[in-house]
């Protein structure tokens, strides 16, 4: 179920999504220790962006797992997905935020008509990384 939801102002040529979504849920899935077939990425290009300022090349995530999360994990993570994102887009690791929510197990997910349901009730810890 881990879900990363990545927003970029650089607008994505889909042959590099396409990369940057394989790469991603490899990553994602190895270092968390989930199969691949858990894992969605979803990538967000062109989205206006202003960070310290700028419009300079920047980028933003959101990581949601249940379970699997944690102050090592996390910090992997951060570095792998910023590594990808320098790679492919030329996003300075500087200028990239991600966000991470570890969603206890007592969430429960219902598959209805093709939609997602969400009922909770649960405390989502928050760690939000920055690169310098």
């Amino acid at each position: 179920m881990p879900t990363l939801n990545l927003f970029t102002n650089i607008p994505v040529d889909p042959v590099i999504a396409s990369d940057i979504l394989r790469d991603a849920t490899k990553a994602v899935a190895k270092i968390i220790g989930k199969p691949e077939s858990y894992v969605m990425i979803l990538l967000n290009g062109g989205v206006p962006i202003a960070f310290a300022g700028t419009e300079e090349p920047a980028a933003y995530g959101e990581l949601v797992s249940i379970g699997g999360l944690g102050p090592d994990v996390n910090g992997k993570l951060s570095s792998t997905i910023a590594e990808i994102l320098q790679t492919k887009l030329y996003i300075d690791s500087s200028r990239f935020y991600i966000k991470f929510y570890d969603a206890p197990v007592n969430i429960c997910f219902l598959l209805f008509c093709n939609s997602f349901i969400c009922v909770y009730d649960y405390e989502i810890i928050d760690t939000t990384f920055r690169f310098w």
